[in-house]
């Protein structure tokens, strides 16, 4: 993604952001999206993952789930 030097300096900022999280999150990765009051909105897991890791289990129950496998997950790749 490049940059266009005749945006507004906050889209600049969001297209860096954007460039940051598309280097550093892989297929492999677990991600937790949450709101502004801190609920848990959204989850992306690995397409071909076998078993939770336990810290991203602990994490789960954190947020008050049990079994990570029953909740509706969403994958970036």
């Amino acid at each position: 993604m490049s940059k266009n030097n005749d945006a507004p300096e906050y889209e600049q900022d969001d297209d860096a952001r954007v460039e940051m999280f598309d280097d550093e999150i892989t297929n492999e990765d677990y991600g937790f999206v949450l709101g502004p009051d801190g609920e848990l909105k959204s989850v992306f897991m690995p397409l071909d993952y076998f078993e939770v890791p336990e810290k991203v289990r602990e994490i789960f129950k954190a947020f008050g789930i049990a079994d990570p496998d029953s909740v509706m997950i969403h994958t970036l790749h």
